[in-house]
């Protein structure tokens, strides 16, 4: 999911322009709507290539979650999809986590 993301949009600097994104490619691979759609700022390592947010996600119908996941690779956690997608460094959300940050 993140290497689409990464190809058909510039790094994102806010939840919005991250949560319309995973939208549109959601739509568009597997016919889908998000039903529900948490992102967490998940680090700041730059050995991770800079900073990512979680996205755990979940598509009505549950068919097209089905077909997310196989099509793009995403990862199944419980009943979400979860994937990690790249963010800018001028990043609006939530105060990202360093790696020595509590």
């Amino acid at each position: 999911m993140n290497n689409i993301l990464k190809h058909d949009f510039s790094l994102f600097q806010n939840e919005e322009s991250l949560r319309c994104a995973i939208e549109l490619v959601c739509a568009k691979y597997a016919k889908g709507k998000v039903k529900s759609l948490r992102i967490f700022p998940a680090s700041r390592d730059p050995r991770a290539g800079g900073r990512q947010c979680l996205c755990l996600l979940q598509l009505d119908p549950p068919k097209a979650q089905a077909v997310l996941r196989l099509q793009l690779k995403v990862s199944i956690d419980a009943s979400d999809l979860a994937f990690l997608a790249d963010v800018d460094e001028k990043w609006s959300g939530p105060r990202m986590k360093t790696p020595n940050s509590s």
